[in-house]
């Protein structure tokens, strides 16, 4: 009778023991799923609509007049028409309308902290709440801009082939640069370099002065970079082949043959690269070097490649919008979008930011300061921190964490100044002390 009672307490101990332990273990986890929601945002030339993870539409506007492009910036969707509309994405309404001064010649819009950027002709165009002007007023027809997602700068091609950088901040033509035809634009080491795949070479280009840093010359497609890894991808459509190389160095790791001839280059978690062939209808994938996923989708029509995250990828076969997973063979229709002009996503907190939070930015203040390092991980920009106050013996040096199309960057700074020209010096001091000149003079805001 003894054993028998034992064995009764024992057994409901453990029940009690696991009814207990399993709220606590699951609260993290349904906290941590809790706290982001994904969304795509479908643009068209009537509207948009926003879908959750599952697809399903959670918010939807329609327009009178003809939506020509749009893009995301932090958690609001710009809108070109006949006006500019600015989408607040956490009400998902239309918050303001600024109509443009000067009439847009391309379907591209371009917006940050401090307005919005569009083409009318041979001008580019800068508009805030207040006022509209021109960054540059040019010769030729401007066909092209694009904004480093990094660094306060813009750059715009024009119908001659010419490459004009502009500062923002300062709102400054700081180089004229004869590129010639641009097939594929993109960044690498945080913006400081500017991958050009041009009709005769591949060119990395410094952000600031356009300098040739590394050129390869021969018929090039397209480049991307990984910047966690280290890694280039470089794709020629006529060799049908694609090189790997190191955006440190810029020597040549690797290379593949592939069978396509259309090949464009996408990336997701800055660790996966995505070969995508519009004629073969195949996606490549890659983890960081390594092939590990190939898939043919079997479907009649016009494929097109519009998003990619790490377990799928969105494609358009004509107007019918599906997803395909990357983590096995299903392929899921989603809706029929006629009048398609982009897709975005969006991660999304639940909630707004707090009032703590909002009464915190209120009490920053605006310094210049000179950016050494810009890293993904914390440790490791926390041990370059230390390394610059032991090498320079410069004991005001900071992290500052910010997020850039949708990654944590870790900037270590040192100095802050009231005036740019003291930050100025300091840099000088701390390229000759054996830092390169890519370190940066950045105007930020700090605790008091």
């Amino acid at each position: 009778m003894t054993k028998l009672r034992l064995l009764l307490i024992l057994l409901l101990l453990s029940v009690f023991s696991c009814s207990q332990k399993s709220p606590v273990e699951s609260e993290p986890k349904r906290a941590e799923e809790s706290k982001k929601k994904s969304y795509s945002i479908i643009v068209s030339s009537d509207g948009y609509s926003v879908l959750n993870d599952n697809f399903e539409v959670v918010g939807k506007n329609v327009f009178p007049d003809t939506v020509l492009s749009s893009v995301l910036f932090e958690d609001k969707l710009y809108l070109l028409s006949s006006v500019i509309r600015i989408v607040n994405m956490n009400t998902m309404q239309v918050s303001q309308s600024m109509a443009p001064g000067n009439k847009p010649t391309r379907n591209i819009l371009i917006a940050n902290r401090q307005g919005v950027i569009y083409i009318s002709g041979t001008n580019l165009v800068f508009k805030d709440k207040t006022k509209e002007q021109f960054l540059l007023s040019g010769d030729s027809p401007i066909t092209d801009v694009r904004e480093n997602p990094y660094h306060s700068y813009v750059y715009c091609t024009d119908s001659m082939g010419f490459m004009y950088a502009i500062d923002l901040e300062t709102k400054t033509l700081k180089r004229r640069f004869f590129i010639g035809r641009v097939k594929s634009f993109g960044f690498a080491k945080y913006g400081t370099r500017i991958l050009a795949v041009t009709d005769k070479s591949f060119l990395v280009l410094d952000y600031e002065t356009l300098n040739i840093i590394f050129e390869k010359k021969d018929f090039y497609s397209s480049a991307l970079s990984l910047e966690t890894s280290d890694l280039m991808f470089l794709y020629s459509g006529i060799d049908r082949k694609c090189w790997i190389y190191s955006n440190i160095d810029y020597k040549k790791k690797t290379d593949f043959t592939t069978d396509e001839k259309d090949i464009t280059l996408h990336t997701a978690d800055d660790s996966l690269m995505l070969l995508f062939s519009k004629e073969r209808k195949t996606l490549t994938l890659f983890n960081r070097e390594k092939k590990v996923f190939r898939k043919r989708i079997q479907l009649d029509g016009t494929l097109s490649f519009l998003d990619l995250r790490s377990d799928r990828a969105l494609l358009m076969n004509d107007s019918l919008l599906f997803a395909v997973s990357l983590k096995s063979d299903s392929v899921r229709k989603i809706n029929y979008y006629p009048k398609f002009v982009a897709c975005h996503s969006l991660d999304s907190e639940d909630e707004l930011k707090s009032k703590e939070e909002e009464v915190r930015q209120s009490t920053l203040k605006n310094v210049y300061s000179v950016q050494i390092y810009a890293l993904s991980n914390v440790k490791y920009a926390q041990n370059m921190a230390e390394q610059v106050k032991t090498k320079t013996g410069t004991s005001d040096v900071f992290i500052a964490d910010t997020t850039i199309s949708g990654k944590v960057v870790f900037r270590v700074f040192a100095g802050k100044f009231a005036e740019r020209e003291q930050a100025d010096i300091l840099r000088e001091e701390l390229i000759r002390k054996g830092y390169g000149r890519d370190i940066l003079v950045k105007r930020i805001k700090v605790d008091d």
